[in-house]
């Protein structure tokens, strides 16, 4: 019997692989002018990104698809996920400010689509897929790099102080520097990892990674330098073999970045004149008591909140809204925020997703065949494990590049990996409604998302110009209530 010849899914991947990988080359520079003040720009961009990606749910080969892969994961995977999105949605309809909290548990919602769209498209189409997303993140590190030294050296040229806000780069789309580099520096250096990779491009794409190391070494946060010893701890510890080989490339950037920040700094030193040097060691030393009692403060805040409300939480994004002294939004802690925003239920089914997520990334590093070396899948389980360690500090997974890196990096690791024969694949005829709810749930978030940003935008450009400095959750004003 002749057999019929499957048909290629990966091609019909290409234009949501597109969106989300020309996403990863700009937004940490692109400032399209749609909002009055930069964050909400980039909440902007991050928003159009993943409805350009959603409407294509409409196309059925892609809800099919993606379908079969929903009905793919164990049952408990499913189970956190549906608890998650559906307890985030009561809680935001039962909070004082409704309009946030649907903004927020829309926008998660279309991230764990993208999480299934970036999935989706790299099992389908294994090496373009990986060629590519590594392309775009190197590519949109190179640009703000770029961008950095541009902006730097003019302020030079023309007598000015370039503004250091550590650990905060201002004058781009990437608010929270340090937090866009927790997701990227380890992914810059996956381009030399790829076979495909002419020598001619080497050199490059070796300075671009020794450059965002170089950065890291001239605003980094303490959280990202704890999330770099996580990494050297757990991936060699789960690494079969050629453990030195893996780390070679990454010694080598980050050493370069340290060579590339010694002489930057030996220059400002040598002319003060010029411009002011960077903040460095110095920051975290000055910000280092403050710093710890406001983290402190926030936790006790975010475990006064779980106990008044400990059903439903707070509501989504409204952790900013509680009385509490620290000038922040959220309570600078991934875990927490979800129990204290979305309730005990509804958060821990969040935390445990997380959870089930980093175990399965570190499985994959021990399930690879003896023999079997996997540079790359090592350095996205690297990256994972930066970012998150990171979001216990910080709470960087409210910041749009951060949020996207966070799924896009995950998506790839689940990807990348084969499917669990374990889990029988169902029938086509059992997609119906699975595809039904999945294109349904898309589409809605997207619209409620779409509506509620559009209502913003021309409020946002009538806020005085006083408030300008509170600390941003979904939008630029984190506490800002009368909407």
């Amino acid at each position: 019997m002749t057999q019929t010849k499957p048909r290629s899914v990966s091609l019909t991947f290409t234009l949501p692989l597109f969106c989300v990988c020309l996403y990863l080359m700009m937004a940490s520079v692109w400032m399209p002018g749609i909002a009055a003040r930069l964050y909400d720009e980039a909440r902007y961009v991050e928003l159009g990104m993943l409805a350009l990606l959603l409407v294509q749910l409409l196309r059925p080969a892609i809800s099919e698809t993606l379908a079969g892969s929903w009905l793919r994961l164990s049952a408990l995977h499913r189970y956190l996920i549906l608890i998650l999105v559906a307890g985030g949605a009561v809680s935001a309809f039962v909070s004082p400010f409704i309009k946030l909290g649907l903004l927020e548990i829309g926008l998660v919602t279309q991230l764990i689509f993208l999480f299934g769209f970036v999935a989706c498209a790299v099992r389908e189409g294994r090496a373009r897929a990986e060629a590519v997303l590594a392309i775009s993140i190197c590519a949109g590190v190179a640009l703000c790099g770029l961008k950095f030294w541009v902006v730097y050296t003019l302020y030079a040229f023309e007598g000015k102080t370039f503004s250091w806000v550590a650990p905060f780069l201002e004058f781009a789309n990437v608010r929270f520097f340090s937090q866009f580099q927790a997701y990227t520096l380890f992914p810059a250096v996956i381009p030399l990892l790829l076979s495909s990779t002419r020598r001619v491009w080497r050199p490059f794409l070796f300075l671009v990674a020794a450059n965002a190391w170089a950065l890291q070494w001239m605003v980094g946060t303490r959280a990202v330098w704890i999330g770099l010893l996580v990494v050297l701890v757990l991936v060699p510890l789960m690494l079969r073999r050629d453990r030195l080989s893996w780390l070679r490339w990454h010694a080598a950037a980050l050493l370069a970045g340290l060579a590339i920040y010694v002489g930057f700094t030996y220059v400002i030193s040598a002319h003060p004149d010029v411009t002011a040097p960077s903040p460095t060691v110095n920051s975290i030393v000055r910000q280092d008591q403050n710093s710890i009692e406001e983290r402190t403060a926030l936790a006790q805040a975010a475990l006064k909140s779980i106990r008044e409300h400990p059903a439903l939480g707070v509501g989504p994004g409204q952790f900013g809204l509680q009385p509490y002294w620290p000038f922040a939004a959220h309570p600078h802690n991934t875990p927490l925020q979800l129990l204290s925003e979305y309730g005990v239920i509804a958060g821990s089914a969040g935390i445990g997703s997380g959870l089930l997520l980093v175990v399965f990334a570190l499985r994959t590093l021990r399930s690879r065949f003896p023999g079997a070396t996997d540079p790359i899948g090592a350095t996205l389980v690297a990256a994972l494990l930066m970012g998150t360690t990171d979001a216990m500090f910080s709470g960087n997974l409210i910041m749009p590049q951060s949020q996207v890196l966070f799924f896009v990096v995950a998506g790839w690791i689940v990807g990348r990996t084969p499917a669990s024969e374990s889990i029988t694949p169902p029938e086509t005829a059992s997609y119906r409604t699975p595809r039904f709810a999945l294109v349904s749930v898309g589409l809605l978030a997207v619209g409620v998302t779409t509506i509620l940003a559009l209502e913003y935008l021309p409020l946002a450009r009538d806020i005085p110009a006083w408030l300008t400095p509170w600390n941003p959750h979904f939008w630029q004003y984190g506490r800002f209530n009368t909407w």
